[in-house]
């Protein structure tokens, strides 16, 4: 069982992104902030716990891609802002 949990890990991340899109349009408040939260801490849980192999390289991978994405986008989200460019 723990050689799929990577597997299990990526199936987590997409029915977090397919409850958040559900919620679209409603008033939620903070909630999707939880909601993220939880979601990408138990898929971070369900791939450091799986055995060594594809899935668990996989899923570490998109689990620190999002993050570091992210954090690109803001920041030249921020860039673009202020009139500058690269």
């Amino acid at each position: 069982m723990k050689k799929y949990f990577g597997l299990v890990s990526i199936f987590i991340l997409i029915v977090t992104i397919l409850i958040l899109q559900s919620l679209v349009g409603k008033q939620i408040g903070h909630l999707w902030v939880w909601i993220i939260g939880i979601g990408y801490g138990c898929a971070a849980l369900a791939s450091w716990f799986s055995s060594p192999g594809f899935w668990r390289k996989v899923s570490a991978a998109i689990l620190v891609v999002l993050p570091v994405g992210f954090i690109i986008f803001i920041v030249l989200f921020a860039t673009g802002l202020m009139g500058g460019g690269f």
